[in-house]
């Protein structure tokens, strides 16, 4: 197993050595120490392989991956799995704010609770998180799904375009255009196996919010008529 420590060994050097593996390598498992909150750890991976970091990380932490497992033994700052088109990313403690944000695919497990407009213009994906989740939530949200345990702070889904927020906490307020949706067997067999496939245990009751789709001719509209929609 390659074993990194940040702490002599610089970031550059660590991120270039994983951006040169591919498909094949025999390099699949990767610990990481001493991360000591450096941002952008691990970013722009595109291979198949497993990153063990031992502590906490800053920015960006798993953004673009493709491919990849990124296990994270610690909390991480905002913007993680940033832009993430497929793999896995796994925060055992807390995330800052912005977490998934721009998501297209793969899944982005958080344990704790994430701050503000997490899964902002997601795309694609799911983002699990175990706490609670800050204002603003799903913002812009296009696709995708966001399983939320905790409460949620103001604004949940806000002008959000499609994709699905579950919800297990208290809403503070939903935002333009998040409505409650209609649970179907579909929902049950999906959050269920989410929560088996990364060992979650069972599910809380959840509630289930999605896209009024009062806003789709939104730039239509004339000035008057975007008053009485907001």
């Amino acid at each position: 197993m390659p074993t990194v420590d940040l702490g002599e060994t610089s970031l550059r050097e660590f991120n270039q050595a994983l951006h040169q593996l591919r498909e094949g390598t025999n390099e699949t498992d990767w610990l990481v120490l001493k991360p000591k909150g450096h941002h952008a750890v691990a970013v722009g991976v595109d291979a198949p392989i497993r990153v063990a970091i031992k502590g906490s990380v800053g920015y960006y932490c798993g953004g673009m991956n493709k491919l990849a497992t990124i296990v994270v033994d610690g909390s991480a700052g905002p913007g993680v799995a940033e832009n993430m088109m497929s793999g896995v990313v796994v925060i055992e403690s807390n995330a800052g704010s912005l977490t998934g944000a721009a998501l297209r695919g793969g899944d982005l497990v958080v344990k704790g609770q994430v701050g503000a407009r997490s899964g902002i213009d997601q795309k694609g994906g799911t983002i699990i998180v175990l706490g609670s989740a800050g204002s603003m939530t799903g913002f812009m949200m296009q696709r995708g799904r966001q399983i939320l345990c905790g409460d949620v702070g103001h604004g949940l889904g806000d002008s959000m375009y499609d994709g699905t927020i579950y919800v297990g906490g208290k809403v503070r307020s939903l935002g333009i255009d998040c409505v409650p949706g209609e649970w179907t067997e579909a929902d049950t067999e999906f959050v269920e196996r989410k929560f088996r496939i990364y060992g979650l245990g069972d599910p809380p009751e959840l509630q289930k919010f999605v896209c009024g789709k009062k806003l789709y001719n939104y730039d239509k509209l004339e000035p008057a008529e975007r008053k009485l929609v907001l």
